[in-house]
C-alpha cells in the first residue's frame, strides 16, 4: 500500500490544528456560533427561519462551529505573526536574481 501524501499533510495538519485549539481554549463557544448563524441569516428576508433551518439539523451546526473554530485558529495564529516590510525588486520577487 503506497502513502498519499495531501492525505499524509492533511493528518498532520488537522493535528496540529487540534493540538492548537486544545492548547488554547479556541473551541467555538455557544456564543461566537449564535452570532456567526445569525450574521449568515441577516442577509435573508426572513432571517429568523434561516436561523431555525440551522439550529434544526446538527450536520449544519457542526459546519459552523467548524467555521467559527477555524476563524478562532486564524487569529490566533496571526496574533503571534511577526511582520516586517522589505523592499525587493521585480527580478528578486520572481526568482530571477
Amino acid at each position: 500500500m503506497t502513502s498519499s501524501v495531501p492525505a499524509e499533510q492533511r493528518v498532520r495538519l488537522g493535528l496540529v490544528v487540534a493540538e492548537l485549539v486544545r492548547a488554547n481554549a479556541l473551541q467555538a463557544k455557544p456564543e461566537q456560533i449564535k452570532a456567526h448563524v445569525e450574521e449568515l441569516a441577516a442577509s435573508y428576508e426572513k432571517p429568523a427561519d434561516v436561523i431555525r433551518w440551522y439550529y434544526g439539523d446538527n450536520r449544519r451546526m457542526a459546519e459552523v462551529e467548524g467555521i467559527v473554530m477555524e476563524n478562532n485558529v486564524t487569529e490566533f495564529v496571526l496574533s503571534k505573526a511577526k511582520v516586517s516590510e522589505k523592499t525587493i525588486s521585480f527580478d528578486e520577487l520572481m526568482g530571477q536574481n
